[in-house]
């Protein structure tokens, strides 16, 4: 192919080129998709936050307006100025309640300036306009004052608001007006008229103005009715196409390919509802930066990527290069070679591999050199060795016949019971054996030790015949008993005795079924410390080489038959010793279970 032409630098450089390019191109599309969402969210969250602000302090300012006409409704002085008008009064009597109630309403107009004017019905057909604009009433469209005190009519003191139209014959220009009515109930709920307010739209637009974040932001004020009262921009004379809203909740939408933010809150003591629009484009222009940065990003980081790579390949590969010839050398069979290393990173870790390798490769290759000829040494050492024991079998056995010729049949059978014990050595030890012979050659060596110690030691071998055909490993019960007479008996000067006994364990739960050998004591014992160092280390002589034998049985165990075979020691100082021995129960006539290299192992 085309790409196998250039090195492996090249084409990492290139690799790595392109890599960035596209990880670069795709990280700044998503980054931008995730911050527009992102920011979407979080303009919505805080115009939401904002709108919730001004309505509440919206809610906070008109809920101070009823506080203070609550103050006209439930004055006393009010009340009875009222009450004490007769029906039809003049103008003069109108004017002197009037004057009575501009006297109360004094603090009130300080404390409202919003309030235009004043206007109250009493329940006999008078009225009383109020405040140094309450003319502004006579520029009002009659209609729109007789819908207001329609809808007064049904309620129980609560607030009506409403938008306000002027008289078709005045000729003034639309006025920033709004009114809100209510009926004068005394603190016995007693009604004695009724109040219409005007106010300025100022006390609307002083807080929503907060909301005029771009000139085509809107907000839209309803009254509990769902009426409008206020629009923003003042150009909605009837109620706009907004789209369903939840109470509290947000919506993007997109009208004529532009995408607006509406929000709909709902304050919580005048019920008035605000309806908030915002346009998002101007908002996310200034997100387009992050796209725009992104591909800026990308080309410089493409260039950037070739020019560092191009500079640092040369250093960086220069370990990998050193490897791959110290393996062309290797592969030439130089395993000598080793590679340097002067760096910490991941190559250096593989180069320190690489010369652990070829260092173990030469050693191995030594070690089957030096075992090879070994082998050669110890085969030529074991012909030999092999003379000296055949040479002092055949003269045992001239002894034999000698001692007999003579007459001499003890010493004779003594000899004759040394030479098996030295013909059964002579066997390869990886060879299996039956508890028959393995006994026949304890008897051979009880029978010298019998000749040795005469009446002072008497032995008792107690092993069903059923045992006999068991198979077990070659000398497993001599360097035991041989331990007895080396030191259970070395300091006892008369009354030593000697058992071995066996039985058959049948299988319980997990353990299979087993041949236990037992071999006792009245010797002079052993502490527990000594007996764990024996079970513990089967494989080391701490103490002097004491119990060599013990240790080479329990080790050839281990490593023949393992789990859950084993050899378990109960000794008392100066009552004796019990070496148990725990092994697979094989009869030399059925399948054993045991292989050749199992035996090898052991």
């Amino acid at each position: 192919m085309f790409c196998n032409r250039f090195k492996f630098s090249t084409k990492l450089i290139a690799a790595l080129s392109v890599a960035t390019l596209i990880i670069s191109g795709i990280t700044g599309l998503i980054t931008y998709k995730v911050h527009l969402s992102l920011f979407n969210q979080e303009i919505s969250r805080q115009y939401r936050q904002t709108t919730k602000q001004v309505l509440a302090r919206l809610d906070s300012r008109v809920k101070d307006m009823y506080r203070i006409t609550d103050y006209i409704t439930l004055n006393p002085s009010v009340k009875t100025a009222i009450l004490n008008q007769t029906a039809g009064a003049t103008s003069f009597e109108r004017m002197q309640v009037e004057r009575v109630l501009d006297e109360q309403l004094y603090q009130v107009r300080l404390d409202a300036p919003e309030m235009i004017g004043m206007r109250i019905y009493d329940l006999k057909g008078n009225i009383m306009n109020l405040g140094t604009l309450s003319g502004s009433f006579q520029r009002l469209d009659p209609t729109c004052l007789e819908d207001m005190i329609d809808r007064l009519e049904g309620t129980a003191g609560e607030y009506v608001w409403s938008r306000v139209k002027l008289d078709p014959g005045s000729q003034l220009e639309p006025s920033n007006w709004v009114m809100a009515g209510r009926l004068m109930r005394s603190v016995d709920l007693e009604t004695y008229g009724m109040m219409l307010i005007l106010f300025n739209t100022s006390l609307f637009e002083s807080h929503l103005k907060d909301l005029r974040v771009h000139e085509d932001a809107n907000a839209y004020l309803f009254d509990g009715d769902g009426k409008l009262l206020y629009s923003l921009n003042g150009d909605a004379e009837s109620v706009p196409d907004l789209p369903e809203l939840g109470t509290d909740a947000n919506l993007i939408q997109n009208e004529g390919g532009i995408s607006y933010l509406y929000t709909n809150q709902v304050a919580d003591k005048v019920n008035f509802s605000l309806v908030s629009k915002v346009s998002l484009e101007q908002i996310q222009s200034r997100s387009k930066v992050i796209l725009q940065v992104a591909i800026i990003s990308a080309l410089a980081s493409l260039f950037c990527s070739w020019l560092i790579i191009t500079v640092i390949s040369r250093r960086l590969l220069r370990p990998l290069g050193s490897l791959v010839q110290g393996m062309r050398r290797v592969r030439e069979g130089k395993f000598d070679t080793r590679v340097s290393i002067r760096t910490r990173d991941e190559l250096a870790f593989i180069g320190d591999s690489f010369n652990r390798m070829t260092s173990r490769i030469e050693t191995l290759i030594h070690e089957v050199y030096e075992r090879e000829i070994s082998e050669k040494e110890a085969e030529l050492k074991a012909i030999q060795a092999q003379l000296n024991p055949h040479f002092l079998y055949n003269t045992l056995g001239m002894f034999f016949w000698k001692f007999y010729m003579h007459g001499d049949e003890n010493s004779a059978q003594l000899v004759n019971n040394l030479s098996e014990m030295l013909q059964y050595t002579l066997e390869p030890v990886q060879h299996l054996t039956t508890l028959h012979d393995e006994i026949k050659q304890i008897n051979n060596y009880l029978e010298i030790q019998k000749a040795r110690y005469q009446e002072a030691l008497s032995t008792e071998i107690d092993l069903p015949d059923e045992l006999l055909n068991c198979q077990v490993i070659r000398l497993l019960l001599q360097p035991i008993v041989e331990n007895v007479f080396v030191h259970a008996f070395r300091n006892k000067k008369n009354d030593r005795r000697l058992t071995i006994s066996g039985y058959r364990m049948l299988a319980a739960e997990e353990n299979p079924e087993q041949l236990v050998l037992e071999i006792a004591d009245n010797g002079s014992g052993m502490e527990q410390a000594l007996i764990r160092s024996i079970l513990e280390l089967p494989g080391i002589a701490d103490d002097g080489g004491r119990h060599i034998g013990t240790r080479s049985v329990i080790r050839r165990i281990e490593l023949v038959y393992g789990a859950p075979y084993g050899v378990d020691i109960h000794s008392a100082i100066g009552k004796g010793t019990l070496v148990r021995l725990r092994l697979p129960y094989h009869s030399a006539g059925g399948e054993n279970g045991y292989d050749r290299k199992a035996a090898r192992r052991g």
